[in-house]
């Protein structure tokens, strides 16, 4: 059974996770109906945008379905395979990814946060990754996490287990934004609305860049990132369009192919 709905409205694809009983953990089944359906986002020219969020308001996701465990003798691999599947499609996922959260965000649910490009968080969720207290060594969160929040927060947060409030995260760069809850849904729809109307093309170039060059010493990265934007400018109208649209004081018309 998928414990999860999806649909395209205004160039944005909503992904809700449906598991309000068991604070919307992810089982194995869910994580691959969620990538096989980023799959075909990518190449649906609809989407522009992908927005996580989950049922209710008690938890964005308490991660993995722990129960899952023991039915395969605690394969630790079989358990993680499909977080792995899952944070790889969303990084290569040529538009931009958005997490709405609410309530918990814990284990694989932190882990997702983590790896989604926007994170609008409620003042009052709790974040965190309490794995250590089940006996595992994570080995999706401390990568993200050092490049994030840095080494000291990433081993408070790693080996104590301890939650952070979303008003902390966004304060220590672990979240993009923090707002009042009330107002989480307004935040998100607002971003998703300044997302969608970008240049697609350039955007998922941005996008690619900007993961690129997290993995490349400054110096590297701007080479990198000069040899795209020079390529760009050559190969596509995207450039004139966006300057003669300023110089014209008109909205630019991007050409989607």
């Amino acid at each position: 059974m998928v414990n999860a709905t999806f649909e395209v409205e205004d160039h944005a694809a909503v992904v809700t996770i449906e598991r309000e009983e068991k604070l919307n953990a992810v089982d194995t089944a869910t994580k691959r109906a969620i990538v096989d359906r980023l799959e075909d986002y990518q190449t649906d020219d609809r989407v522009r945008a992908v927005v996580l969020q989950s049922a209710g308001e008690r938890a964005f996701s308490a991660g993995g379905d722990v129960a899952e465990i023991p039915e395969v003798d605690y394969s630790l691999e079989y358990f993680t395979e499909t977080w792995d599947e899952l944070f790889g499609t969303m990084r290569t996922l040529d538009v931009p990814t958005v997490a709405k959260v609410d309530g918990l965000a814990l284990g694989g649910g932190f882990d997702l946060l983590l790896h989604t490009d926007f994170v609008l968080a409620a003042h009052d969720a709790r974040l965190g990754q309490p794995e250590v207290d089940l006996g595992i060594v994570n080995h999706f969160s401390p990568p993200k996490l050092l490049q994030q929040v840095g080494f000291r927060k990433t081993m408070e947060l790693l080996l104590t287990g301890e939650t952070v409030s979303g008003r902390e995260a966004a304060e220590i760069g672990l979240v993009t934004d923090s707002v009042e809850p009330e107002r989480l849904d307004e935040a998100v729809a607002d971003l998703v609305e300044t997302l969608v109307n970008k240049n697609p093309r350039t955007v998922a170039q941005l996008k690619d860049g900007i993961y690129a060059s997290a993995n490349m010493a400054p110096d590297a990265a701007k080479e990198h990132l000069e040899r795209v934007s020079l390529r760009a400018a050559r190969e596509h109208d995207d450039y004139r369009e966006g300057v003669d649209a300023h110089l014209e004081d008109r909205e630019p018309r991007w050409s989607v192919d």
